[in-house]
């Protein structure tokens, strides 16, 4: 769950804020950024609220760029095993945990939450590595406060809200309301 929300969150942020609702009450469509565009509007987010130097943007910019190439690479190989796997008429979808044993949703878990873990674990570092300790303390909070905002988002579609990805929301603090975010990072 914890990996499911920080990827989310990770394509939401990259994404920006939601646009107003087209026909029908859909979003319109909007073009797929470039991993070298998101890459430069985390740099310029964090430029922005931690007050960064040219050269500490610079090192963020690479930083997330190699991340997002990384993760374009990861989802290009999953959507190539699931066109072979649909083509040779296997299943070809996601994990279906109504399907998994107790045992094997279990490994399942365990095997994202440490891959999340080891991903936690490497941006930290790069961030100590490429910010000051003053920065680094801002970002840690940013990315607690975000994190918050997030499980109430998460608690209010549960509850049958409206807010959370997209849709109209309720405000509240930090005017989170509308859409994804809402965070300065």
């Amino acid at each position: 769950m914890v990996a499911a929300m920080a990827m989310i969150a990770t394509c939401a942020s990259a994404q920006g804020p939601q646009g107003p609702q087209g026909q029908n009450g859909q979003r319109p469509q909007r073009q797929r950024m470039t991993v070298e565009q998101r890459a430069q509007m985390q740099a310029d987010r964090m430029t922005k609220s931690l007050d960064l130097s040219a050269e500490q943007n610079k090192k963020i910019y690479e930083y997330h760029l190699a991340n997002f190439k990384k993760q374009e690479a990861e989802r290009a190989e999953r959507m190539k095993a699931m066109q072979e796997a649909r083509e040779k008429g296997e299943q070809g979808q996601r994990q279906d945990f109504r399907n998994m044993s107790e045992e094997d949703r279990a490994a399942w878990m365990k095997q994202m939450q440490e891959q999340r873990q080891a991903q936690v674990t490497a941006e930290e570092t790069a961030m100590k590595k490429i910010l000051t300790e003053k920065q680094y303390k801002k970002w840690q909070m940013q990315k607690k406060a975000q994190e918050q905002r997030m499980r109430e988002q998460m608690q209010q579609r549960q509850q049958g809200g409206q807010g959370g990805f997209g849709g109209p929301g309720q405000g509240g603090p930090g005017g989170f309301g509308g859409g994804f975010g809402g965070g300065d990072f």
